[in-house]
This record gives C-alpha cells, sequence and structure tokens, in this order.
C-alpha cells in the first residue's frame, strides 16, 4: 500500500469561506483571504493537514463536498506535500463506511486519524447527540 505514513483527518476545511454565506452575512461581502497566512486559511483541520504533510505524510482530506477541499488540497501539493480528498457525511453512516473503505483501499490503514469535524448551523445531529454551545 502506501510507502509513507497516512494521516486522516476528518473535518480538514473550515467552516469559514471568503465567499461564505455567514461571511457575506457578517461582512456585507465576499472577502479577500490572500493576505491570511496559508496555516490559518481552513481553520484548525486545515493546519493539522499541512502540518502531517510537511511532516512526510500521506493527508486525507475528508469534507462532505470534495470542491470545499480542493484549495487545501492543492495548496498541500503547492507546499510540496501529498494529499488526496474523499468525501465524508458524519450524519450519514453509509458515508463514513465508504470514505474509509477508500481509505483503506487506496492509503492502507491510516497511522493517525485526526477528529476535527465541527457542527454548522442548520443541519440535523445525529440521532444520540447533542450540541453544547456557549
Amino acid at each position: 500500500m502506501a510507502a509513507q505514513p497516512v494521516a486522516v483527518v476528518v473535518g480538514a476545511t473550515s467552516k469559514w469561506q471568503s465567499n461564505g454565506r455567514n461571511t457575506r452575512l457578517a461582512h456585507g461581502r465576499d472577502l479577500d483571504d490572500q493576505g491570511m497566512p496559508m496555516t490559518a486559511r481552513w481553520g484548525v483541520g486545515g493546519a493539522i493537514a499541512q502540518r502531517f504533510a510537511q511532516a512526510g505524510f500521506h493527508v486525507v482530506l475528508t469534507t462532505r463536498v470534495a470542491e470545499n477541499a480542493s484549495a487545501l488540497n492543492a495548496a498541500i501539493h503547492d507546499q510540496g506535500g501529498k494529499s488526496s480528498v474523499v468525501e465524508l457525511d458524519l450524519v450519514d453512516e453509509n458515508s463514513i463506511s465508504a470514505a474509509f473503505d477508500h481509505v483503506l483501499s487506496t492509503q492502507g490503514v491510516p497511522d493517525i486519524v485526526v477528529l476535527n469535524a465541527g457542527y454548522l448551523e442548520g443541519r440535523e445531529l445525529p440521532p444520540g447527540t447533542e450540541l453544547l454551545e456557549h
């Protein structure tokens, strides 16, 4: 399988996007993120993914919609790292199984799995879970 260690980052991309709905709501327009450090553009998950890639891992970026991770994936490759994108929706058990089946068949057993998924308002929580808000 993989010749290098594998890290799977569940929730690799930030819920904030420069052209996202909440950005437009808060600022009244899209924002230019070019002045933002590369390590901060995709939140904690993106920073973790970039760090593992810099350490020599193949990083599997999971996200509900693959397009959401395309810029992070490109940034990792531009920095000389290796990564791939796998769609994974944590409220769908079939999606979880399919995503990890894909990881196992393409990369082998991951050395590290980082659980960095966040909650986006407006989505239903899985049965048996609760959201604690501060």
